[in-house]
């Protein structure tokens, strides 16, 4: 779908965006896992422009940063669903979301009884009570150590960033809308991969997370645009001024969204980026030009 500004719209009447959250698995890299020269080369066209580049993401700090810095995305780091955000330029943590030990227990407690795979989040570290194939394949895939204890319970009070059950997507749908229920909004749960069923506190996500961004830089709502594919983008989506959905990407998401691009595989964030550009739609927070 491209983007096409009607004549008859009043170029003062135009939004100019100064903050773009970019979530990265299947929004700006595709099954390869690549992120691509036309990217890279898109998103510093808009930086050169003043404007803030930010990754948006469900992973943990590491793999994230490794994706700003192949993707040259200089913008403060979005990540673990919003629970994290940090500052690249300061190198330093400037928000963390964490669960209280209650909600940490009886997280631990659900997942454990209803999914094979559970894993905590304490910042970057990830720990499980038992390690498997496929937890030690997440590993390698995000590029970051998975460590074994005998109970995670007995780490509850450490306020972990997330926890998160992975099992099969036919029992994981329905567990995430009885967790929803039984923790009745005390904790925020969210379903960004059909078989996550992933706990965060209430403060986490990324809308809240992109809201605070915005408000540090002084950009206004109207001036946001956030792109993402699957279920935990759905919450940026509709809280930003320009909310862009991938095409293939879930349901609800599609619906969310102002505008729908092609796939990675595709280049649709590429030429989402640059028909933008072109069209002189991206600027520095308030004008700023300095």
């Amino acid at each position: 779908m491209a983007f096409v500004i009607s004549e008859k719209v009043r170029q003062e009447d135009i939004e100019t965006y100064s903050l773009v959250a970019l979530d990265i698995d299947g929004t700006m890299i595709g099954e390869d896992r690549v992120v691509q020269p036309d990217l890279v080369k898109a998103i510093s066209d808009v930086q050169r422009l003043g404007v803030v580049v930010s990754i948006a993401t469900g992973r943990t700090l590491v793999p994230a940063l490794r994706v700003a810095e192949q993707s040259g995305a200089l913008g403060p780091v979005i990540c673990f669903q919003g629970a994290m955000t940090f500052d690249q330029i300061s190198e330093s943590v400037i928000r963390h979301i964490r669960l209280d030990e209650h909600i940490a227990r009886r997280s631990i407690e659900c997942l454990t009884s209803a999914t094979p795979e559970v894993m905590m989040f304490l910042g970057d570290e990830v720990w499980v009570e038992q390690r498997t194939s496929w937890t030690d394949g997440y590993g390698e895939r995000m590029g970051i150590e998975i460590r074994d204890i005998d109970s995670l319970l007995s780490m509850a009070d450490r306020m972990p960033t997330a926890i998160v059950g992975v099992g099969d997507p036919d029992v994981v749908g329905p567990l995430v809308t009885k967790l929803k229920s039984e923790l009745n909004e005390s904790a925020l749960v969210t379903h960004s991969l059909p078989m996550f069923c992933e706990i965060q506190s209430v403060g986490a996500g990324k809308d809240l997370a992109l809201a605070h961004l915005a408000e540090s830089l002084g950009v206004d709502q109207t001036s946001v645009i956030a792109v993402g594919d699957g279920k935990g983008d759905q919450s940026m989506i509709e809280w930003a001024g320009l909310g862009v959905a991938i095409k293939g990407g879930h349901d609800d998401v599609i619906r969310s969204a102002d505008q729908l691009i092609g796939s990675p595989e595709n280049g649709g964030l590429v030429q989402f980026l640059r028909e933008l550009t072109a069209g002189d739609r991206f600027g520095p927070p308030n004008g700023d030009t300095n």
